[in-house]
């Protein structure tokens, strides 16, 4: 499912990284610890110093050994990756939204960290549960593999859903070729409560830089019948991004090796 190339980059990235990924509100996004969270992780046998009030007695009766509740550590890093499952993103493009998603959600289970999998198009696909494990996000992306474009981008309808689930500070990837993006940061006042990185799957007639009158004949975008009325918004969405994003920003080529243009992620240093 993932690609050679990128399997052997998610290896090399998780011996370096180990517990370090920065973050200057989070601190350090670690690996998961015990304690108590809002998340329940498992029942298991008691241990000498363990928090007696945390004693699962139904259990404990059950079999006659104590037994006590673990909770997921709310210190572990919330990870929210907004990926985008619109028509526009199709061929190559779609290939390497695939891989960029499914690489991020690997890489940040495997050091520890929780994956919130937010799948957005007018046809928006989303799954509430948080990505712990490598099966988890393996069973969830066989799905998405499974799953039919939607015929438009919704990125109010992805940012509402993510806030009902967390409304609280994580770090976010916005996975997207981002059609209309000015357009919807127009018209929405988007609170930073999460810091967003955003990755950008270039158009391939707008790297290649085309004459604007063989884009004129040219889809630009799948989404709208009328090629975003025969006008392409790729400068005004770039300079949203741009925007938005800030030095968090990276663009990728689906026709160039995607380990290369990954790595700025991992050097981007965050300001909060």
């Amino acid at each position: 499912m993932l690609s050679p190339e990128l399997k052997r980059l998610l290896q090399v990235l998780q011996w370096e990284t180990k517990k370090r990924f920065s973050s200057t509100r989070q601190g350090l996004l670690t690996m998961s610890e015990k304690g108590r969270g809002l998340d329940f992780k498992e029942v298991r046998n008691y241990h000498l110093g363990d928090d007696i009030r945390y004693i699962d007695w139904n259990v404990t009766s059950r079999t006659g050994e104590l037994h006590t509740k673990e909770f997921y550590e709310e210190r572990d890093a919330p990870i929210i990756i907004f990926y985008d499952l619109s028509n526009s993103l199709s061929g190559s493009k779609k290939e390497s939204a695939f891989q960029m998603a499914l690489f991020l959600s690997l890489f940040h289970v495997k050091i520890g960290n929780r994956v919130l999998l937010i799948g957005f198009s007018n046809n928006q696909e989303s799954y509430a549960k948080w990505l712990r494990t490598e099966s988890d996000v393996f069973l969830n992306f066989s799905k998405i593999a499974k799953q039919t474009n939607g015929d438009e981008t919704n990125y109010e309808a992805a940012y509402q859903y993510a806030f009902k689930l967390y409304p609280k500070f994580a770090i976010s990837y916005w996975i997207s070729d981002f059609n209309q993006f000015s357009e919807y940061l127009r018209t929405n006042k988007i609170p930073k409560i999460w810091e967003p990185t955003g990755i950008w799957i270039e158009d391939e007639l707008e790297i290649i830089q085309y004459p604007k009158w063989f884009k004129f004949f040219g889809k630009i975008s799948e989404e709208k019948i009328s090629f975003r009325n025969s006008i392409s918004t790729y400068d005004k969405d770039l300079k949203a991004a741009k925007t938005f994003f800030k030095e968090n920003l990276v663009r990728i080529n689906p026709n160039a090796k995607l380990s290369n243009q990954i790595l700025p992620l991992f050097k981007v240093k965050r300001n909060g």
